[in-house]
């Protein structure tokens, strides 16, 4: 929760200093207003889950000094030993409160614990919250010591983030970062003030339930709580400006105010033509909500207020202010590479910026509640809001769940519903994909457990239509049958499909035939692309892409046949990429293990083509870009019936991303011709590199204005026989099993695999195989590299020259138990390992390699065989380097 004073003199943050013990002292002006005090500074650590950590006696000073926010498990989740460490930790801070905040009411406010906190006020307990991604308070007023007094005082907290079968998310596709990972503040008040500890929520709720182009309802609500037990006479004054400063409305109400909470409800006079909120123009009111006792100020909160009214349609999706608006945005996950989730607010809001620079106009959170900072970010960036509870993959049929699951829901709405930027409250995501013993399955066959999550879905649905009956409920499914089946996909208002064709399974072109039967089969069904995505790898790019490669080919594929899908069908409500950023994923593997590679940017923030893709489409600022800066390192083979000198190698694409027509292209300053973007920006030109260095330009102009983008590209040319006098071999690496080039970390480019080609290389038998996506392969830097393998082959040849060689054999055991798999490899006859079982001897998913010398004669090459003494042989990848002077 951030409370926003409305005098900013009052809103202290407070001076700490890096000693173990800061004091805090109230404003020396004389008012009642609340002062509102940083406490991120000065936190001891302990990553043990010691009993007693709460003890004032314990000593802390050997403990890790941090600062928050923070979190344990900021790099653990990519260590090479898989799982990352879930479990309790304690935090402690000393304290000193000056004696000029005796007689005020005194809060901590936690913006986020995950997931368990146990909070202790000088050894006394505080407070429990469950729940990682919403925030609480509890008052310590009765608890605390003042300055004269002589001590310190001690805060101290226990968070336990080890899993817990009644507390959502059981299973989770994302890092569960422990940790006090968001702010934590003081909040001094008065002894009448707006309510602090209740829900988290700001102490002032704001509505709109009647808005036209003419006039906008403004409806209040809050509590008054009297510490005293006189009764009070209250003036609650509310005064709501817009951006210039100008007042749009206001009100006076008079409140008697017993001992305990008071509740109070005012409808403002109508705002006459009001300035309505909207992505393009997200014009914000100032609400200031001031407490008077006679002429003396006893508390006050600013509220930030966007006027604007929206409904959804399945015949014409979205609606805002009056006008249809596609929902076209994406997906975003809190971490942060070398941070974990324990982000400064500006990076929170730099992520925001990022979004809506793209063009988006609308974010699903997921799969949780965002910091504060996010949604203050969404207000004023005009980007709508799919907030949702962390209840994903499987539930637990128990009362405790459901009332913890209830509790976050509750928490969620009441701390934001005061944003306009939220239209969407998500109740689950894919809540079928695991089984209730929690194992992920293709189908339920449990008909009672499926019942009993269709009766979890009505509750939190009924609960979130009375908490808020001004947005909308919706939730996230998978391809399932089982959603039909259980009538859960008949729950909530808005239904969110997490749909991958072309990445898990089928082709791209199975998505659009999806959504048609759907819309037919239910006509009457808001339909909302809540996740759509593929995965890609800076390193890993292909001439001829394929599913589950990890190349940036298809991903930027994939994406353009998404967005011409997604065009055709005006009736589908929004659509959702997954997701903005790459984002740690401990429980799996591929090409980054431990790392969901889905993202428009990189983990860093660094963005991809994709990002690119959509800016061209969703943002109108003219932009020429070319797409193919993860693939700045490329190699390619001679033209076959090349005379040419250089050599004329074979032409590769190069694609351009711009909403601007015509665009030339330019290689090496020589002119490629002009094309115009098709329908999704998107033009592609053929180009022959010359070997080495290579300057690429794209070019165009809109209103008189030239936009130009320029990259560099190193090309490395292979002639087609490998023992081509006019170009000396040197080295060749082979991605055995995979179409893709792969980068080296030294930028050594790795070619995809081939069948044996008389006087180029190859492979003779094997059948290529993948490694299995939940499997991560360790011990290397270059997963991709081993992602691929051929099955069962033969032999592998190169026709090279006469000479001496090193020859680099890459492995990794995809599935064989020991003892499963063993085999043999030798080179032009000589034996390199005999009875090799690599599950034996390196593991199963641990990179290998074995290194040999070898010496091509004559015509013969260089022939690697593999001979089978149990099981089918397998290789992942090799390199063949010419020693300097061998002969």
């Amino acid at each position: 929760m951030t409370v926003i004073p409305v005098w900013r003199a009052f809103a202290l943050a407070a001076a700490l200093s890096a000693a173990a013990s800061a004091t805090v002292s109230a404003q020396s002006r004389a008012s009642g207003a609340r002062a509102v005090y940083s406490l991120n500074a000065d936190w001891r650590f302990l990553n043990d889950g010691i009993q007693f950590g709460e003890k004032p006696a314990l000593p802390d000073s050997g403990w890790e000094r941090v600062s928050l926010p923070h979190t344990w498990n900021a790099t653990d989740p990519f260590d090479d030993v898989p799982g990352y460490r879930r479990g309790v930790s304690w935090y402690r801070r000393h304290l000193t409160l000056s004696d000029s905040l005796k007689g005020k009411r005194l809060f901590l406010v936690f913006e986020g614990v995950n997931q368990v906190a146990t909070v202790y006020v000088n050894g006394a307990f505080a407070a429990r919250h469950k729940g990682g991604y919403t925030a609480f308070s509890t008052e310590i007023t009765n608890l605390v010591r003042f300055e004269n007094a002589g001590s310190e005082n001690l805060i101290a907290v226990q968070v336990d983030n080890g899993h817990d079968p009644f507390i959502p998310p059981l299973s989770v596709g994302f890092a569960l970062y422990g940790g006090i990972y968001r702010d934590v503040k003081l909040v001094a008040t008065s002894s009448v003030h707006f309510a602090v500890s209740r829900d988290g929520s700001p102490g002032v709720s704001v509505a709109t339930p009647s808005v036209s182009l003419d006039r906008a309802t403004v409806q209040l609500s809050g509590l008054v709580v009297n510490h005293s037990s006189s009764l009070r006479r209250i003036r609650v004054v509310n005064t709501l400006v817009d951006a210039r400063g100008a007042v749009a409305s206001s009100n006076t109400s008079l409140i008697e105010a017993a001992e305990g909470e008071t509740q109070w409800n005012v409808d403002l006079p109508d705002v006459v033509h009001p300035h309505l909120w909207s992505p393009e123009d997200p014009h914000l009111y100032r609400l200031t909500t001031t407490l008077y006792e006679g002429d003396s100020v006893r508390d006050a909160v600013a509220t930030p207020v966007g006027i604007r009214w929206f409904s959804f349609d399945a015949r014409t999706g979205f609606i805002l202010n009056g006008r249809k608006l596609l929902l076209h945005g994406t997906n975003r996950h809190q971490d942060y590479q070398g941070l974990g989730s324990a982000l400064p607010d500006s990076l929170h809001r730099r992520d925001f910026q990022w979004i809506k620079a793209m063009g988006a106009n609308f974010v699903r959170l997921a799969h949780y509640p965002q910091d504060p900072a996010i949604l203050d970010a969404a207000d004023s960036l005009g980007l709508l809001i799919w907030e949702e509870i962390p209840v994903v993959n499987y539930v637990t049929p128990a009362a405790e769940f459901t009332a913890n699951a209830e509790g976050m829901l509750r928490e969620m709405i009441r701390q934001h519903r005061n944003h306009p930027s939220v239209v969407m409250w998500g109740l689950m995501n894919e809540v079928f994909l695991w089984s209730p013993q929690g194992a992920r399955i293709g189908k339920q066959t449990d008909t009672v457990y499926m019942e009993q999550v269709r009766r979890l879905a009505v509750h939190l649905d009924s609960v979130a239509r009375a908490e808020d009956p001004s947005r909308v409920t919706t939730m996230a499914m998978h391809g399932s049958p089982d959603y039909n089946a259980s009538r859960v996909s008949e729950v909530t208002m808005v239904l969110g499909q997490n749909v991958y064709s072309g990445w898990y399974s089928g082709v791209f072109e199975d998505f659009g035939k999806q959504l048609d039967r759907r819309h037919a089969q239910r006509p009457g069904e808001v339909i909302f692309i809540s996740e759509y995505g593929a995965e890609d790898d800076l390193r890993v790019n292909s001439l001829s892409p394929e599913r589950f490669d990890f190349s940036s080919s298809w991903m930027k594929r994939f994406h353009e046949s998404y967005l011409r899908q997604i065009n055709a069908r005006p009736w589908l409500a929004g659509t959702a990429v997954w997701s903005q950023f790459d984002f740690s994923q401990p429980e799996t593997g591929g090409s980054i293990p431990y790392m969901n590679q889905k993202g428009m940017q990189r983990w860093d923030r660094s963005p991809k083509d994709v990002y690119y893709l959509y800016k061209a489409n969703w943002n109108p600022a003219p932009m020429v870009y070319i797409a193919s800066r993860g693939w700045t390192h490329r190699l390619g083979t001679d033209a076959a019936a090349s005379t040419e000198s250089p050599p004329h190698t074979v032409a590769q694409p190069v694609d351009v991303y711009a909403n601007i027509s015509p665009i030339e292209l330019f290689i090496n300053g020589k002119s490629l011709g002009t094309r115009g973007p098709d329908g999704v920006r998107l033009a592609t030109w053929d180009v022959s590199f010359l070997n080495g260095r290579n300057q690429l330009v794209a070019r165009g102009s809109f209103k008189g204005r030239e936009y130009a983008d320029t990259l560099f590209v190193n090309f490395t040319r292979r002639p087609l026989k490998l023992a081509d006098p006019s170009s000396p071999f040197r080295e060749i690496g082979i991605n055995v099993g995979g179409n893709a080039q792969v980068a080296g970390p030294d930028e050594f480019v790795w070619e995809g695999d081939q069948q044996y080609q008389p006087g180029g290389f190859g492979h003779i038998g094997g059948e290529p195989k993948k490694f299995d996506k939940d499997l991560p392969i360790r011990g290397t830097a270059t997963p991709p590299l081993f992602f691929t393998y051929l099955s069962g082959l033969d032999s592998y040849r190169f026709d090279v020259p006469a000479g001496l060689y090193d020859l680099e054999l890459l492995f990794a055991e995809p599935e064989a138990k020991p003892g499963m798999r063993v085999f043999s490899i030798s080179a032009n006859g000589n034996t390199i390992v005999s009875n090799l079982d690599l599950a034996s001897r390196y593991g199963i998913g641990r990179a290998a390699s074995l290194h040999s010398m070898v010496r091509a004669q004559g015509d013969v090459g260089v022939v690697v065989s593999f001979k089978a003494q149990r099981g089918v042989p397998i290789l992942n990848a090799l390199r063949l380097t010419k020693r300097d002077g061998g002969s």
